[in-house]
Parts: C-alpha cells; structure tokens; sequence
C-alpha cells in the first residue's frame, strides 16, 4: 500500500529530492484529510463532535472519550483515534489500536440495513489504507463510489462530502475520478463555506496541485492565493512549489518572497537559485514567450531548451565580460537583453524539471544565476 522509496545512485539529483519532499508533505496533508471532515450529518449533535468538525483536537478528545464509556460505535472509536494520531504524531501507537477496534465495529455497522453512510464507507476506506488492506480498502472505497457517488441523489453532497470522494478516488487509484471530485468538492465549499475552513483551502490546494501539474501556472495561484486567504496557518501551500507557479505566472516579487520562505532541507537550496532567477527576471522587465527564432518557450521539450540555454548562457556571459560587468553594476541594454533570453529558457527548464542547482553547476553557469 505505502509507495515504494526512491531508489537512487550514490548521488541523489535534485528532482528526486523534490518529489520527495513533496511527497512527504503529500502524507501531512493526507493526515489531516483521514479524520478530519466533518460528519456528512448537517449539524453537529454535541459539542465533542462540534470541536472534532472544527479541528480541536486536544480539546474534543477527552470529550469523545467520555462518550465512548458509554456508547459504542465505530465512528466515535474512529475519531477517537483521529484525535490521538493529530496529537502523538503519525508514529503513535493509541490511533492504530483505537482504529483496530473501530475496524469490526464500523463494518458491522455497515453490513446492518442502511448503515452505510458515506461517514462508515470513508472511516472504513481510510483504515484499510493505514493498515495496508487492500482488500477492505477497495470493498468499502468502492462501496461508497457506487452508492453514494453514483447513487440516486449526488447533487445533495456538501463539499467536505466531495472532499471525501477526492481522497477515496486517491485510494483507488484514480486520479481523474479525484480530481473531478476536488472540484466539485471547490464548487460546494463556495455555495455553503466548510465548518472548518481547513478543508475549503485543502480542496483548493489539490485543485491548484492539478493546474500546477499542467502548467496552468495563473490559476495555480489562484487556487493557492484563496487557500492561503481562508487558512493562513493550513501550512499545506508549499513554498517551492508556490514559488514556482508565481515564477511561472509572471510574478516576480511574489515569487522571491515564496521561495525565500523556503525551510524545507530538500528543496532550500532549489528555492536560493529559483529566486536570483526571479531577480533576474524582474531586473529586464519580464520575460520573453519566444526565442529569437519565434519558438514558443513553453512548447519545448527540455532536450531542445538544453542547447539553447547554453547559448544563451555564453552570449550572456561575453556580453558581460566585454562591457566589464560586474555585480553591482547597473544592467545596461548591452547586457539586458541576453540575460532576458537566458532567463526566459532557464525558467522554462525549472518549471519543467522542478530543478535547477544541479543542472548550473554542471554546467558551469551557476554564477550567471546565483546574485
């Protein structure tokens, strides 16, 4: 169930360190998604389950737990280990056993007449993930697909409902069911706002990670711009990754400020050169669409921008050397207009290949980049 590592020789290249981190951050964010929506019950029927809908773990644990003394249910046993999982760390032992009993109950539950509420299918789905069940996972993902998904009344699913769908169709193995799901998941959310803000700005973050992925940088940010306007502290925004739809969209001071608040070990050094090629690129203006022969920029394949850039790159650096350039100097029109070529078709390649150090310096044009 769990993705297989990364397998790489002596020398880790700077895209595998990217895909890493991202799919590390990938895992937090799936964390929060497993438990955290809301019921798909319209109002909340205690305060324990009002504080569990809103995020507050500490706070609803200890409630929820004084409920299970005396009530028995696979939802509450759930989130009781929901609850302990957010609070111990994803290493914790309390949520595995709290999902181990939950496990029976839930599927009891759901074998009863008409038990199986989204709510269940989805506890189950998630359980049959952590414990690497693949059986159970596709029974009950499935299950919830066939339904209620495709059931007789779709249209009356909120948005942490979709949401759900997002996720489970990420489970199967289905991306564009997923995606489908997160938007629809996007539309809901702006028609009745989430309890939790939370997961509005989660769904518009997988829907920004799609536009990304399809270098629509724009509305990338767009979907970014409003997750991080309704959660400012969701902290599920990536800097790298931001950075580089704001890079890609043209927004140059956005984008240094994104890869500077860059902490993350993998991509921190990425994000350093990504933003002195931002500088760059505001210092000439903006950037051009096509090269010098007319070819769109964005249409080429990286083995065609490869010599390019390293024509760039040394027309760039005799143009520097002939008119005595040093940092610090002003930019002249003598020296502009190369370093916009270089900096277009290097742009071009780090949204491409997500890197950007590795490739300078085997090329040897790391001080061309770097300020």
């Amino acid at each position: 169930m769990n993705s297989p590592p990364i397998v790489a020789g002596p020398r880790v290249g700077a895209l595998d360190r990217v895909r890493r981190v991202g799919a590390c951050l990938a895992l937090g964010l799936a964390a929060v998604a497993f438990g955290a929506c809301p019921s798909s019950r319209r109002a909340a029927p205690d305060p324990a389950q009002s504080l569990y809908d809103q995020g507050h773990w500490k706070d609803a644990l200890p409630l929820l737990q004084k409920e299970a003394e005396t009530r028995k249910s696979g939802a509450l046993l759930y989130q009781i280990g929901f609850c302990q999982g957010m609070i111990e760390g994803p290493h914790g032992e309390s949520r595995k056993k709290a999902w181990a009993e939950a496990a029976p109950i839930l599927e009891q539950e759901v074998a009863a007449s008409g038990g199986a509420t989204l709510d269940r299918l989805y506890y189950l789905t998630v359980i049959g993930f952590e414990q690497q069940n693949t059986s159970s996972l596709q029974k009950y993902g499935r299950q919830a697909v066939d339904q209620i998904e495709k059931g007789p009344d779709p249209n009356s699913l909120s948005g942490e409902d979709w949401f759900r769908f997002g996720r489970i169709h990420e489970f199967l193995s289905e991306t564009s069911e997923s995606q489908a799901a997160y938007r629809r998941a996007v539309s809901a959310f702006e028609k009745r706002p989430a309890a939790n803000p939370s997961y509005q700005a989660l769904a518009l973050i997988r829907v920004g990670d799609q536009e990304f992925q399809g270098h629509h940088y724009k509305e990338a940010v767009a979907d970014y711009d409003q997750a991080l306007k309704i959660a400012p502290d969701l902290q599920q925004v990536r800097p790298f990754t931001y950075g580089l739809a704001l890079l890609g969209a043209d927004r140059f001071d956005d984008a240094i400020t994104a890869f500077v608040e860059d902490r993350v070990e993998q991509t921190v050094t990425e994000s350093q050169y990504a933003a002195d090629l931002a500088r760059k690129a505001k210092e000439v203006g903006g950037l051009d669409t096509h090269d010098t022969d007319g070819a769109p920029i964005a249409e080429m394949p990286t083995e065609g921008l490869d010599p390019r850039i390293r024509e760039a790159a040394k027309q760039f650096r005799e143009a520097r050397v002939k008119n005595s350039w040093k940092n610090g100097d002003p930019l002249g029109a003598e020296i502009a207009h190369f370093q916009k070529r270089f900096v277009s078709l290097l742009r071009e390649r780090l949204l491409q290949q997500q890197e950007i150090q590795d490739y300078c310096l085997q090329e040897g044009m790391a001080d061309l980049v770097r300020r």
